[in-house]
């Protein structure tokens, strides 16, 4: 059978029919020896019935070897004549002068009951008991009518043989002064007889109240008791059993008297405890269960929730030795749950051995009435638990609660705790169930946070001996385990518990609540002390502090584009604000393409040496909350002497800041999801639609396998296919350009390059560029002068070989990027130049007129020569093989002999280059003075144009903008 097979405890036991039908009140509890004997038609049938009484009695050890002794003592038999009784919870010292009561002088009617039938028999016993709640000293007790007796020697007299034995008393009763031996060997000395006394401590004291000659009452009834007990225990056939407190707590108060009177009959009686150790567990199921079910399922049920006992327990053994123990605990466990069921031994053991020590707890009344109502509340609702446990006693029941109360001495103190943290309509373990439950679902009937703080709060009151209030982790989890709760989950919510509860207390390793808020109050209150801009900067000075010294360029939280350098020669990496956390994947996309292109109000020249990191939501959240509670736990401890922290606060504020720490650090880590990285765009047409030239590709951060804790780490490892930090010389010399047509490039501007242009490769700094350039002068690829004289036409020139750079190795420290690199061709023909005697060579200078009548600036621009016609001598026509441009040019400017002072530029494009031309206009434009554009566009569209779309999009922005334009449609 499976954990899941298994039945509910409703299912398998069934309650007393007093429980059933809701009959809870405390009188069903608490048992009167008075009202037994004089069998008051309110006294329960449970007490009142013999058969009822012991069909409802589980007889312990103890409680057969009690009724054993009396029994054979009034046989006369030896043994023990004075038993004192000191029975603590489940059983209680009233219930076991019941019994000796019921099996005394009903004998003949238990003949049924199979328990009692190997117990001694004296045949007929007088019994005359007493009472110490029923007496009242001034008055006495009415014991017929007109006739009243006064003391406990009358009372216990007159119920022997009524006027007859009260006769040997009488003179003493009236007077209230204590009889002599004689008297009473007289008295009880005739036949077996058995003496019950009951509450007799209340008596006493309020008999000291009453004078008595020159003495008192209550010392009358010490004197009385001390002689009783003397002649008791010399009658062969008499036995006196009276009951005493088992504590100072219960002797209301009054540890003198009660010293006094157990001194006094010390010397003789026996000490007696009916119920002791795990027999509790069977007194409490008797008394409230008519059956408790199959044994072969108690046994399963015992079994599995062993087993899930040791799983949880294994899970933190170390050692062979405390992995063999925590199987014995396990084993003695599922006997344990036998002997109980369906509660679990954790809450009996806690009500024993915690409450137990508490002035306020009723050991034997109160306790059942409290688990009679957990019984009734749980049955009513169909609790589908296995065992009734410390985590499922329903304190959302407010009879249950008021009960619970009464237990621990407690009442409106705790309201607000429960009100805060339990029960309230805004409880905060309310809201740790709901999280726990968003995250799995299938624990949503669990409550898991309502479990754990209910069973804590059952454990906050009262302490084994010597130790401090509480509950350890373990302990309380495995009060709490179900098959369903992992031990992650269990620990989990403990650790939200301890966080997030006002009156929850974590000292000492152990929790318990407390009527004074907790430290989680405070922290709360300076919490909501901070600015959203306070918590902000913090945030972002632990960012910073884990971005010092990382690799590359690091930019925080910029404002906005103009905060984002330009033209420099380093790869930057932009960590977005927190606002751009909110902002949907769309805006985020749009608004980063701006940035890209303009810095400010500005054209960005540098595109290709920037990605930007994106915020996670979630993570910026809990950064915000992990810096708003380090911060106020600061500023607690900064101020503990104002708030007169004891040791154990300052330790507790202590641990919550490294916690605290500990989850802004992960936050931080976690903070940044996704990498925005502006890539060439090499589609420049989708769905026939023109599209920008660059693109943004997204790099998920958060599955990249570093598992660096810096963040720049790992935010440059995600970018390793993008971002390098070398660059090959074969590379640098193809994306150098030189060629036999371009012999020459100055060292700065290639470099630029590589930053400017998004066709390059991105590079994380200068240094793999300048690295390549050494490799590739050492190789002979190219060669490096550090001056170069160029002509307007014609080769450049150099003064000096000596400063070629060629084949050989050059220091970092002496590559200046205001230098040339040139081709090996160029290498050469400078060499030869500054070898060979230099020529005059003598060129014609075209007159002024000729030149400025070359070409007009103003004119238009017109073509009357076909492909058959030479161009005009002053005119130099420039034409590649593979190039689309044919460039017209004045020999004088190709001369160099005057410099170009206008460009003019024709063509005609189609859509899917229309940005590309526009990208050349835009960088023509930042070197032109003036510039003037005619275009001359024809747009087809075979399903006609929309007017009303024309006139909207097109010609009102050019209107707007006073574009001078004529329009034709057709």
């Amino acid at each position: 059978m499976t954990a899941y097979q298994l039945k509910p405890w409703t299912q398998v036991v069934t309650p007393h029919q007093d429980i059933r039908d809701g009959k809870l009140d405390n009188a069903v509890f608490a048992a009167s020896l008075s009202a037994v004997i004089r069998q008051d038609k309110n006294c329960p049938k449970v007490y009142k019935d013999a058969n009822s009484f012991f069909e409802a009695t589980y007889l312990t050890r103890d409680l057969r070897q009690l009724l054993e002794d009396v029994l054979n003592g009034l046989l006369g038999k030896a043994g023990d004549r004075v038993l004192q009784l000191r029975t603590p919870f489940g059983g209680g010292k009233t219930h076991s002068l019941v019994s000796l009561y019921h099996i005394t002088q009903h004998r003949d009617e238990l003949a049924e009951i199979p328990q009692l039938n190997t117990l001694p028999n004296p045949g007929e016993v007088n019994v005359a008991s007493f009472i110490g709640l029923d007496m009242d000293v001034t008055t006495g007790v009415e014991v017929e009518a007109g006739k009243r007796v006064f003391t406990p020697w009358g009372y216990l007299a007159w119920q022997l043989e009524g006027e007859k034995t009260y006769q040997l008393v009488e003179q003493q009763d009236k007077k209230r002064i204590a009889p002599g031996n004689d008297i009473l060997r007289q008295l009880f000395g005739l036949k077996p007889t058995l003496i019950l006394i009951d509450e007799f401590l209340v008596y006493v004291e309020n008999a000291m109240a009453l004078q008595v000659e020159d003495s008192n009452l209550g010392r009358q009834v010490l004197t009385f008791i001390q002689k009783l007990t003397e002649v008791v225990r010399d009658l062969p056939n008499a036995v006196m059993v009276y009951s005493l407190q088992a504590s100072v707590q219960e002797a209301v108060g009054n540890e003198g008297l009660l010293g006094v009177l157990d001194k006094l009959v010390s010397r003789i009686d026996a000490k007696k405890e009916p119920v002791s150790g795990d027999e509790v567990m069977k007194v409490v199921q008797r008394r409230l269960f008519d059956t408790v079910g199959d044994i072969t399922t108690i046994r399963e049920i015992a079994q599995q929730q062993a087993d899930l006992y040791r799983k949880f327990r294994l899970g933190y053994a170390e050692s062979s030795r405390e992995k063999q123990e925590i199987e014995e605990e396990a084993r003695l466990l599922a006997e344990r749950i036998e002997s109980s069921y369906p509660f679990h031994p954790d809450l009996l053991d806690l009500m024993y051995n915690r409450w137990g020590s508490l002035p306020s707890y009723q050991r034997t009344r109160g306790a059942l009435q409290f688990l009679a109502r957990v019984i009734y509340t749980l049955w009513q609702n169909n609790d589908p638990s296995w065992l009734i446990t410390p985590a499922t006693v329903p304190l959302n029941d407010s009879e249950i609660k008021q009960q619970f109360f009464a237990q621990i001495g407690e009442r409106n103190a705790y309201d607000s705790v429960f009100s805060a943290d339990l029960t309230g309509r805004r409880a905060k373990v309310k809201q740790i169930d709901n999280r726990i439950a968003s995250d799995s679902p299938a624990l949503t009937q669990l409550k898991v946070g309502t479990r754990l703080a209910t069973a804590i709060m059952l454990y906050s009151f009262g302490a084994k001996g010597g130790e401090e209030r509480g509950v350890m982790e373990q302990e309380v989890a495995c009060a709490c385990l179900d098959p369903q709760l992992e031990r992650m989950v269990l620990t989990s919510a403990l650790k939200d518990l301890r966080d997030e509860l006002l009156y929850l207390h974590y000292v000492g390793r152990k929790y318990r609540f407390e009527t004074k808020p907790n430290l989680n109050k405070l922290v709360a209150e300076e919490e909501n002390k901070l600015t959203g801009d306070e918590v902000l900067n913090y945030v972002r000075s632990g960012l910073e502090k884990g971005l010092q010294g990382a690799k590359g360029k690091v930019l925080i939280w910029p404002s906005d584009s103009s905060k984002i350098g330009d033209r420099l020669t380093q790869f930057q990496v932009i960590y977005l604000s927190p606002d751009w956390a909110e902002k949907s994947p769309q805006a985020i996309n749009e608004e980063l393409m701006q940035w890209v292109e303009y810095r400010g109000n500005d054209k960005r020249e540098y595109k290709n040496a920037l990605a930007f990191v994106v915020p996670n939501a979630i993570q910026m959240d809990k950064a915000r909350t992990a810096s708003r509670s380090t911060q106020a736990i600061a500023q607690l401890l900064k101020d503990k002497k104002k708030y007169k922290f004891s040791e154990e606060d300052s330790e507790e504020l202590v641990s919550k800041q490294k916690t605290a720490d500990t989850a802004l650090n992960s936050a931080l880590q976690r903070l940044y999801e996704e990498i925005i990285l502006p890539i060439p765009n090499k589609n420049k047409q989708q769905n026939q639609e023109l599209v920008s030239p660059l693109k943004l590709e997204k790099i998920d951060l958060q599955s990249n396998l570093n598992t660096s804790h810096k963040l720049q780490e790992r935010v440059l490892d995600a970018l390793k296919n993008h971002v390098f930090d070398t660059v090959t010389v074969n590379k640098l010399i193809r994306l150098t350009g030189l060629k036999e047509d371009k012999s020459y490039i100055q060292a700065k501007e290639l470099i630029n390059y590589f930053f400017k242009f998004p066709d390059y490769p991105k590079l994380l700094s200068e240094t793999p560029i300048k690295t390549a350039i050494l490799q590739s002068i050492e190789q002979g690829k190219i060669g490096y002068v550090p001056t170069l004289t160029i002509p307007q036409t014609g080769l450049p020139t150099l003064e000096n070989a000596e400063l070629i750079s060629y084949q050989k190795t050059i220091p970092v420290d002496e590559l200046d990027l205001e230098g040339y690199l040139i081709t090996p061709e160029l290498v050469e023909t400078l060499k030869s130049q500054l070898t060979q005697p230099e020529e005059t060579i003598e060129t014609p200078c075209p007159s002024n007129d000729i030149e400025e009548d070359s070409i007009d600036p103003t004119a238009e621009e017109t073509d009357n020569t076909s492909d058959d016609m030479p161009p005009p001598s002053n005119v130099v026509i420039e034409e590649t093989g593979n190039s689309s441009i044919s460039r017209s040019i004045l020999t004088a400017i190709k001369e160099g002999k005057k410099p170009a002072i206008n460009y003019r530029l024709e063509s005609v494009i189609d859509k899917v280059h229309l940005f590309d031309v526009i990208q050349a206009l835009q960088t023509l434009s930042d070197q032109a003075e003036n510039m003037s554009i005619s275009i001359k566009v024809t747009a087809t569209k075979s399903e006609g144009f929309d007017l009303n779309w024309l006139r909207n999009a097109i010609e009102e922005p050019l209107d707007e903008q006073d574009v001078k334009a004529s329009i034709k449609i057709e």
